[in-house]
């Protein structure tokens, strides 16, 4: 890393250079609020193909991840519904996208415990919906309970409203929903600021993801 480069503040250019075939990209955001949309466009811009995506939803037609499915450069998805994504929905039901089901819910879990080091846990939402099969159940109080894995990713995409160089984030309203579970990934987090706040300015009190779980800002 350059001398003169501030913090973690990168250029699209940089950015760009670390999306590669294959890999497995954890998206935050979800239902039209807090999609990275800018850094979205990067994965497409570099030609990458063969992802599997992490993500809340398929995004809609031509927006947000349902871009990425509109251009055929996802072969799986772990996500709650595709219902919203023409795309998602036709490339489903020829053979040419694997959707790995999974309540919402449990999608946020499987998250937060990928970044915090968990590697699976028992959940009730999904059973006797059929994403019990092949999964071990176990009985807790009289209760059926399936074992759900953590999810970690190579890149998570997070977007927030405010970064300061070293990482620092805060988010508003709706849109942090999954944004800061999604900046837990221990894989590579690349962040997209609406503002870029000098240190100190955000304030300790409105900081939700602490510098150490950023690796990358796009500042331009």
């Amino acid at each position: 890393m350059s001398e003169e480069r501030l913090g973690k503040l990168y250029t699209a250019d940089e950015i760009i250079k670390e999306f590669k075939d294959g890999q497995t990209i954890m998206l935050g955001g979800g239902s039209y609020h807090g999609n990275p949309n800018r850094l979205i466009d990067l994965v497409l811009e570099s030609g990458v193909r063969h992802l599997t995506t992490i993500s809340i939803d398929a995004g809609i037609y031509m927006h947000d991840v349902g871009k990425w499915i509109h251009e055929g450069i996802v072969d799986k998805m772990i996500t709650s519904h595709i219902g919203k994504s023409p795309d998602a929905l036709k490339a489903y039901n020829e053979g040419r996208l694997e959707v790995d089901f999974c309540p919402a819910g449990t999608i946020i879990e499987r998250m937060r415990a990928g970044g915090m080091g968990i590697p699976a846990f028992f959940v009730k939402p999904g059973m006797y919906t059929g994403l019990e099969k092949g999964k071990e159940i176990r009985t807790f109080g009289g209760e059926e309970y399936m074992l759900e894995t953590a999810l970690t990713a190579d890149i998570s995409l997070v977007r927030c409203r405010a970064a300061d160089p070293l990482g620092n984030l805060s988010y508003h309203g709706t849109s942090e929903n999954s944004n800061p579970i999604a900046a837990l990934n221990p894989g590579l987090t690349i962040v997209e600021p609406d503002l870029i706040l000098e240190i100190d300015e955000i304030g300790m009190s409105r900081i939700k993801t602490p510098g150490v779980f950023v690796d990358r800002i796009l500042c331009d």
